[in-house]
């Protein structure tokens, strides 16, 4: 079943939201059997964010906490956590083939964060989520991606993939396996072999009011590296910002808009 779609205004709020360091993305609800996973891509001016989900159900969930409790205390600590989340995103970042106009982009994530809900291991599901920043070659502009995705994921439910857009971006194409879907937005069920064969083709055009930021993640389009929580603290900041002026701009537009028509 497809998610509803997010009115703008909700979606880059979220959006702006979502660059916090630290900070889990709210999911659906977890699944009893299966585990979830979950890619969103959101073009900027500069950069593509990809935030990237495993949502553990609550069988699979329980059985994996035990091995990541390696002390076998019962309780997961930060320690545990971490050594989980950093070894999920080295398997997860050498299973993603992505290619930017051309251009091969390896995945260095700035946020990794695992969820637990509880550090207990006799709980169940839980999430892994994490984010890369995907440098485009030269700011704004039209540009064209390729991601493939052969990460294994144990008894796989499914798998959404969802491109949206941003203040000054407009997507006009997304494909996987041929199929095109109006809202950018598509749900595979079990093993997603279209995701590792022909993966997700998206083109995008970024005008010149889309958000570029002056934090150094880009520079030249290089590919964003290992960076302090500093910077990407200082860059989210920097990009929510221009995002909430982007919004009170669209927002004031359409109360005219609106005036306008009710005037007809």
């Amino acid at each position: 079943m497809r998610l509803p779609l997010v009115p703008a205004i909700v979606l880059a709020a979220g959006l702006a939201a979502d660059l916090a360091p630290g900070i889990a993305t709210a999911h659906v609800a977890a699944a009893v059997g299966d585990n979830n996973r979950y890619l969103k891509l959101t073009p900027l001016g500069d950069r593509i964010r990809l935030a990237y989900t495993v949502f553990y159900g609550e069988i699979p969930g329980a059985g994996l906490r035990r091995t990541i409790d390696a002390n076998h205390d019962g309780t997961i600590d930060d320690a545990e956590s971490q050594a989980f989340g950093g070894r999920l995103a080295g398997e997860i970042a050498a299973a993603l083939a992505i290619t930017v106009d051309g251009a091969a982009r390896p995945v260095t994530w700035s946020q990794v964060v695992v969820g637990l809900g509880t550090p207990q291991t006799a709980a169940g599901a839980f999430s892994a989520d994490l984010v890369a920043w995907l440098c485009l070659p030269s700011p704004r502009g039209k540009h064209r991606v390729l991601l493939r995705d052969s990460f294994p994921l144990d008894r796989p439910g499914e798998t959404e993939v969802k491109v949206e857009d941003s203040p000054g971006v407009t997507i006009t194409a997304t494909r996987i396996d041929g199929a095109e879907d109006e809202a950018n937005d598509y749900n595979l069920v079990g093993p997603s072999g279209a995701l590792e064969t022909d993966g997700l083709e998206l083109e995008f055009s970024a005008s010149d009011k889309a958000v570029v930021t002056a934090d150094g993640v880009c520079t030249r389009g290089a590919p964003a590296r290992g960076l302090s929580g500093g910077v990407i603290a200082g860059a989210a900041a920097a990009v929510a910002v221009a995002l909430a002026g982007a919004l009170a701009v669209t927002r004031r537009w359409r109360k005219a808009r609106t005036r306008a028509d009710r005037r007809r």
